[in-house]
């Protein structure tokens, strides 16, 4: 029987490894860090240049680059992988990202002292839309490298029932969703100017990259097609992975928001709004919940699972544009504090910081006190 302090009591050095970390990943990797640097050497490693400063400024940083999401640039990550886990000598590896995934758990291939490892996709590459051929070779990479991981953390339902629809071994996959502080942080007043704000039309805030997995030209389409008085739209954030998108008149583009600037601009708008193609989690989602805001999704990935009908939101089909207008059109009719407190209960219950570090302590106290298979 493994002590429920095993994992806080015995220090250990544990390397995270991702290729780069912003947006969501940033926030999950912040928690974990600071979470485990009360007790343990924890280090990072990953690309500076796409990271954002909370995790490069980190005490334990240490940068991947010249890194590109090519041939050549997971082979520089991959030696260079290798190099630090040889010169740290980790008691554990714990591996963000697909790409990540590949590079980092080859790099540990041979080693004559393997750390344990831990591996967290953060969404399947296999569950994106995309060519299906591609899709087949995600699968057969996440199967092979899955046999040289020692546990995979999935985040949500739809990516764990994905895990063992390929075949990967139910004993080695441990469910543990992504949470959150229950406590905002301190607001500046001034970051944003009041008067974008509308006092008489419903304020819908798309929050996240403008890239074509989050539905950021789906939703511009759909606003350009459909216009609509009773509202004033509110985007946030930046192209991380696609070109930059036509942005149609009308729409109140806030940029790239620090993230201790983000309850600042969730507090000041009605309704949050998170038109994925695909989500392995959607960190969004309870941000919003936090804030007691209403969430409109479309009905991918796992969005389903945070997000129900006429209890804290509403789903739509992407396929079918009519169904987010209908809802659109509906919201007047709304009682939009009841619904968002809705959202607040379910966070508070589910997705808290509290719960999730609560079961990855436990996991990784298990881990450390087994021996290699």
């Amino acid at each position: 029987m493994v002590h429920k302090n095993a994992f806080r009591a015995k220090k250990m050095k544990i390397l995270h490894i991702t290729d780069w970390a912003n947006g969501g990943l940033a926030t999950y990797l912040e928690l974990i860090y600071t979470d485990q640097s009360k007790n343990h050497t924890v280090y990072i490693l990953a690309s500076e240049k796409g990271s954002e400063e909370r995790i490069t400024q980190c005490n334990g940083f240490i940068s991947i680059d010249p890194y590109e999401r090519n041939i050549k640039g997971i082979w520089h990550a991959l030696k260079l992988s290798r190099k630090h886990i040889h010169n740290i000598q980790p008691d554990i590896v714990y591996v963000h990202s697909s790409f990540a995934g590949v590079f980092a758990r080859l790099a540990m291939l041979g080693l004559s002292k393997r750390p344990k490892t831990i591996y967290c996709a953060h969404g399947w590459s296999f569950l994106m839309q995309g060519n299906p051929l591609k899709q087949w070779i995600y699968k057969w990479i996440e199967k092979i490298l899955a046999y040289h991981t020692d546990a995979i953390i999935t985040i949500s339902e739809n990516e764990h029932k994905g895990a063992l629809k390929i075949g990967i071994d139910q004993n080695k996959l441990h469910k543990i969703s992504h949470g959150i502080s229950p406590i905002g942080k301190k607001l500046d007043p001034d970051f944003f100017d009041a008067n974008t704000f509308s006092n008489k039309k419903l304020n819908i805030l798309f929050l996240g990259r403008y890239d074509y997995s989050k539905g950021f030209d789906w939703l511009m389409r759909f606003i350009r097609n459909n216009p609509i008085d009773s509202i004033c739209w509110h985007i946030a954030g930046k192209a991380i992975v696609d070109q930059k998108i036509e942005i149609p008149n009308g729409i109140i583009n806030h940029g790239w928001v620090p993230y201790e600037q983000i309850p600042q601009l969730l507090l000041r708008c009605d309704i949050v709004i998170i038109p994925s193609r695909w989500e392995g989690f959607g960190l969004t989602a309870i941000e919003a919940m936090k804030y007691s805001k209403p969430i409109i999704a479309s009905n991918n990935g796992a969005l389903p699972e945070l997000v129900k009908d006429e209890k804290n939101g509403w789903l739509f089909d992407m396929n079918k544009e009519e169904e987010l207008l209908r809802i659109l059109q509906s919201l007047q009719t709304k009682d939009l504090q009841s619904i968002g407190n809705n959202g607040y209960n379910i966070f508070i219950e589910n997705y808290t910081e509290t719960l999730m570090l609560k079961r990855l302590n436990s996991l990784i106290s298990t881990l450390t006190s087994t021996k290699h298979n």
